[in-house]
């Protein structure tokens, strides 16, 4: 059993690569808070994709693990990132024993910068076989697989990064978050499928074009 959260299809593309090769299907984190009750998993294993934040956990990732109850003897996560991933690991196993669950297993992958308004893809492109994504994935695969046990090692480097980006004054999610969110209206065709794949379930459309609501999660 494998929930995902992906602002740009990276994690959602890890999760469904990882649910394959577990025989298994992979679940949509904002799809699954928007469900009604309890929120209750059990499985033989149960694993969480999430992209870093700040190198931190993501705010919906965080109300997730909160409010859902898992039983499972092997659980894992899988953190993806695109230059830095500092002492993430870290922080994410401290979030997470703060819900009272002990990861079996956290490493974290190497990914595309795929959010378009910063990063070129072009350029991406070209350095994806340096990021040798399909190997690592088939690495962390083969481990969970095999159930193995393994938390990846943080060095004084790595919190030293996370120290310095903090000391920046940037935070973890800025406020004006979702003013990062644009919708050109000419290019709108009102299809729909941005309100559908929306992380955060922040758009919809109203008169046949899409518009942002406040930013949800």
């Amino acid at each position: 059993m494998i929930f995902y959260f992906t602002a740009t299809g990276n994690c959602r593309y890890v999760a469904d690569q990882l649910a394959e090769k577990l025989g298994d299907a992979a679940r949509s984190i904002p799809q699954e808070m928007r469900r009604a009750g309890e929120l209750s998993y059990a499985g033989e294993t149960i694993g969480i994709v999430y992209p870093i934040y700040g190198h931190m956990m993501p705010h919906m990732v965080r109300e997730f693990v909160e409010r859902a109850k898992f039983d499972t003897p092997y659980f894992f996560l899988v953190l993806t990132y695109g230059c830095r991933h500092a002492n993430a690991v870290e922080i994410a196993q401290e979030q997470m024993r703060a819900v009272s669950i002990e990861p079996a297993y956290i490493s974290t992958l190497l990914m595309v910068d795929n959010w378009l308004p910063n990063f070129d893809m072009n350029e991406q492109r070209a350095m994806e076989p340096g990021k040798r994504i399909g190997e690592n994935l088939a690495r962390i695969g083969d481990d969970v697989a095999g159930r193995r046990c393994w938390i990846e090692p943080v060095s004084d480097v790595d919190r030293e990064a996370h120290a310095q980006f903090m000391s920046r004054g940037i935070g973890f999610e800025p406020a004006d978050l979702g003013n990062f969110l644009c919708i050109d209206p000419q290019a709108c065709t009102g299809c729909g499928i941005c309100a559908r794949v929306c992380p955060a379930g922040c758009i919809h459309v109203e008169e046949g074009a899409a518009v942002r609501d406040a930013l949800a999660g």
